[in-house]
């Protein structure tokens, strides 16, 4: 175990090994993968896949967006991947290892950004979003494995079809569901950023100009609206500037899934809670550029992350309104922060082509990764498996050890043979150098007494 591991005392199973995955996605659309047991100084792994001949264009295999989540079914970490042109990937993660398991279409109309894509908290459905506000829901099959569609199943109706015609290929068209937002008029292309809850059940999005500020839409009624934000009051001109949401997410350990943080392209980071208010109920100003991310910690609920495009990250404190400290280190723009979803852990990726890993509460940075190109997400390796179990059983076979003393005078046992073996090999080599020497001595002489003779 690497030896800020200790520090921060990080003894959690990880897939049968003592360490953390990270996941960054660059323009490229390569997927590199660094690891805690390398305390994050170098890229471990890298990976494309999803390379067809009839893309032309390198820009088109851009990945925007890639989010992880643990699949229980699969036993394994199923990352999510969203690319520039409307393709979005499935990816088995194990053993070190990537694998495309599906591929998806979900947009196939040009001109349209992908804006935002989030996976559930199973790991089984994931929710994607365009400017266009056509919205695609994935889902993977009834027992909730990717890549396995009915065929797995032998006694299913579906699986007889499958065996009289004679097809194994995966079903993707029958678990992809397509929609588009209500009220949303697709000519303006002005949607910027959506983002789902943990469930899948609600999405938030927003865009830049009148009529496009922060909206949340039921995805199980394919898009219906059902909360709209208030714009901001005028200022001391009387003058209300046009809405620009860059970026949303909502709080992880919200239960009612109301309440979610928004950064605009005014420098600004609104927090809102559906249940109270349609205006923000807290507004914080920073920095000199737009707001790129933002991100809830998993450990404090009234701490907050925030990012610009000039490098700058923050933490706010969402009881005060103000910024608590800044996270120090990034050159670049920052694309994405993203917060580990049980320690005290913060990565970010951004345009100096670095990740980075930060300690959430004193933000010193525990390593830096660099990937040769430019970032534009990160994703950690998500554990969700029986890794406490085996944590305690080693507690266990620790504790069964014997004391403290006992190792104490082990170890002083041990010392002491050491000591008297390398005493016992400088005294042969010394008795080896004398009797070279006598030897030589006595040669010498009986020459000398032969010649006499």
């Amino acid at each position: 175990m690497a030896k800020f591991e200790q520090k921060l005392g990080l003894k959690r199973v990880h897939h049968g090994f003592d360490s953390l995955g990270l996941f960054c996605s660059d323009e490229l659309g390569f997927v590199r993968e660094t690891s805690s047991s390398q305390a994050y100084e170098s890229i471990v792994h890298r990976y494309e896949f999803g390379k067809e001949e009839e893309e032309k264009k390198k820009k088109d295999r851009t990945i925007v967006r890639l989010r992880s989540a643990w699949n229980e079914a699969m036993r394994t970490t199923v990352l999510v991947a969203q690319r520039r042109n409307g393709a979005v990937e499935v990816v088995r993660c194990g053993g070190g290892f990537l694998s495309e398991i599906e591929r998806f279409r979900v947009s196939n109309e040009d001109g349209f950004e992908q804006c935002g894509i989030d996976i559930t908290a199973n790991g089984c459905a994931f929710v994607s979003c365009d400017s266009g506000g056509n919205v695609s829901v994935g889902r993977a099959d009834e027992f909730g494995a990717w890549g396995m569609s009915s065929t797995t199943n032998a006694n299913s109706a579906d699986a007889k079809k499958t065996k009289k015609n004679g097809k194994n290929e995966t079903r993707v068209d029958e678990r992809l569901k397509q929609f588009k937002l209500d009220e949303f008029d697709a000519e303006k292309r002005a949607i910027l950023s959506a983002r789902t809850t943990r469930c899948g059940t609600k999405m938030v999005y927003g865009g830049q100009g009148q009529g496009n500020d922060v909206k949340i839409c039921d995805v199980e009624h394919e898009g219906k609206i059902i909360w709209k934000a208030k714009p901001p009051p005028t200022n001391w001109l009387n003058y209300r500037a046009p809405p620009w949401v860059k970026c949303l997410r909502f709080k992880p350990t919200d239960e009612s899934n109301t309440v979610f943080a928004v950064g605009t392209g005014e420098k600004k980071v609104r927090l809102y809670d559906a249940r109270e208010n349609k205006r923000a109920i807290m507004e914080c100003q920073f920095g000199e550029a737009a707001v790129n991310s933002v991100a809830f910690s998993s450990v404090d609920e009234f701490r907050l992350f925030a990012g610009d495009s000039r490098g700058k990250c923050v933490a706010i404190d969402l009881k005060t309104g103000k910024s608590c400290g800044s996270i120090r280190g990034n050159s670049g723009s920052i694309r994405e922060i993203e917060v580990h979803p049980t320690l005290d852990l913060v990565a970010t990726a951004g345009l100096d082509r670095y990740v980075r890993v930060y300690d959430g509460t004193s933000r010193k940075c525990l390593g830096a990764a660099y990937a040769k190109q430019c970032l534009t997400s990160v994703a950690w390796d998500v554990y969700g498996g029986d890794g406490g179990d085996k944590q305690k059983k080693k507690k266990k076979f620790k504790d069964t050890d014997a004391d403290d003393d006992y190792d104490d005078e082990d170890d002083e046992e041990g010392e002491k043979k050491l000591n008297k073996k390398k005493k016992k090999k400088t005294t042969k080599k010394e008795k080896k150098s004398k009797e070279d020497r006598i030897v030589k001595y006595v040669d010498f002489d009986s020459d000398d007494n032969d010649d006499d003779d």
